[in-house]
């Protein structure tokens, strides 16, 4: 199935065409499409403005004499694989930065009077900052990588080739979640792994360990990230007790897909996500699309729309390049990416909301992963 039609009329037939739009999506989704102008510019506020600077820079240094509340997360997948890092809240923003050992980073953290504070280049950047509780990699869940180890020999990715160590089974996973579920503002949970051995063995792990959480915490919300081979599995994934689904196409077009993903496919890809979406819903099914692999924007709107067209919640990551994934990304692209710039990422993220809402959609939908965690990315309804 290609994607839903749009409406393309003269400017000065824009509310009407939305108006119609809006009924169309009414009768065939039970849903109102979100009524906005075409490329309607969402304002970045001064949070979202500093976040993107976070994301940017990506490290934090934090001397010996602040008295850290929790300990940092050690992750084995996600942007900071790799990686220890904290997670910091101010207002409503979220960022997860990873933790610099060289006294000269321009971010440093800082303690005054008990409080938080955030230094960029020696200067207070952020005042009253907390520092969120990691027990499972990101805040509010419990968001568990099974096995970190991956055979796809992806070029962005920082997990370890199969050496043959024991993914997390069931029971390891309750005992994780039962201790996540302590915190006070503890709701959901999400599972995801690299793939040691075959994706049909890796999706069974997987659904097992859905059904085990689903067992014991009957109402709460369970987020899977899967590559999807035999599109039945996501069946499987549903019934196991999965709410919502992420299967990542990690950039656009094909012909990039090819040389940053060389053993997974572009098309199956494609199919999975249209599937997907029969089976778990508009609004429940996400995928990532990573910026600074050499694309220019175009590309990057060009995959938000083909994603958004089917119904599918894309979500916009920024490359985070280090001694893991360095070499390979060389390999693959030619160069090193550069760090993607704040300018940029508050660029893309309106364009993203822009095409979420002419398409009927929103990240407010999401219970668990990437859209309710918040750290890595600039996230349309929420940051822009």
């Amino acid at each position: 199935m290609g994607p839903y039609p749009t409406l393309t009329v003269a400017p000065n037939l824009e509310t009407l065409a939305q108006s119609a739009q809006s009924f169309i999506f009414s009768i065939l989704f039970g849903t109102t499409l979100i009524s906005t102008a075409p490329n309607r510019q969402p304002v970045p506020t001064e949070n979202t403005i500093k976040k993107a600077s976070l994301l940017e820079i990506g490290e934090i240094y934090i001397p010996r004499e602040v008295d850290m509340p929790c300990f940092a997360s050690l992750s084995s997948a996600g942007p900071d694989a790799g990686s220890s890092a904290h997670a910091f809240q101010w207002g409503n923003s979220r960022v997860k930065l990873a933790i610099s050992k060289e006294p000269s980073s321009r971010l440093r953290l800082a303690q005054v009077n008990g409080a938080f504070r955030i230094y960029l280049d020696d200067k207070v950047f952020i005042d009253n900052v907390k520092v969120l509780p990691l027990a499972a990699h990101a805040p509010n869940q419990a968001f568990l990588n099974l096995s970190g180890e991956c055979m796809m020999g992806c070029a962005f990715c920082a997990m370890a080739p199969p050496d043959k160590k024991e993914s997390l089974s069931p029971e390891r996973v309750l005992r994780i979640v039962a201790i996540s579920s302590k915190q006070n503002d503890f709701g959901a949970v999400a599972i995801t792994s690299g793939i040691p051995d075959s994706v049909a063995a890796t999706n069974g792990r997987m659904i097992d360990a859905i059904k085990a959480v689903r067992a014991e915490y009957p109402g709460i919300p369970i987020g899977s990230e899967a590559y999807i081979e035999d599109l039945a599995d996501l069946a499987r994934f549903k019934e196991a007790g999965a709410t919502e689904v992420k299967i990542n196409i990690e950039t656009w077009p094909e012909s990039r897909f090819q040389k940053i993903c060389p053993n997974r496919n572009f098309p199956k890809t494609m199919e999975s996500l249209e599937e997907a979406v029969k089976v778990f819903g508009r609004g429940k099914v996400t995928s990532n699309i990573i910026v600074g692999l050499g694309e220019d924007d175009a590309d990057i709107i060009a995959g938000l729309k083909a994603l958004a067209g089917i119904g599918v919640v894309p979500n916009v990551r920024g490359i985070r390049v280090g001694p893991k994934n360095r070499e390979k990304l060389e390999k693959a692209l030619g160069i090193v990416p550069n760090k993607v710039s704040a300018e940029r990422l508050i660029s893309l993220g309106e364009k993203h909301r822009n095409v979420l809402e002419m398409n009927g959609l929103t990240t407010e939908t999401f219970e668990t992963m990437c859209f309710t965690c918040r750290c890595c990315d600039i996230v349309p309804m929420a940051d822009l």
